[in-house]
């Protein structure tokens, strides 16, 4: 069973992986700067985590991948945040 969970965590670790490189190649071609970096996000996320999380601004593909590997979560700022190994402020 382990095996089992093991290959099949791996196997949507690739796919993840693989929307993330689509993306990046489909993100290159957009000319709106705002669509690609989403500083509105990243402006919304830093203050509603201000007292938990050291925020880093995260990209539309990187938000892809995060989306993808976290299927099962909210995927609210805080769950971003963790996903996306930032640092935790204690």
């Amino acid at each position: 069973f382990i095996v089992l969970c093991l290959a099949l965590v791996t196997g949507q670790d690739r796919d993840c992986d693989e929307l993330t490189r689509r993306c990046e190649t489909c993100v290159r071609q957009l000319n709106n700067e705002n669509d690609r970096r989403m500083p509105t996000l990243n402006r919304e996320c830093r203050a509603r985590t201000r007292r938990t999380w050291r925020w880093r601004d995260v990209g539309r593909c990187e938000l892809t991948r995060l989306n993808c590997l976290g299927w099962n979560r909210r995927m609210n700022c805080a769950d971003i945040a963790e996903l996306a190994g930032m640092e935790r402020i204690r």
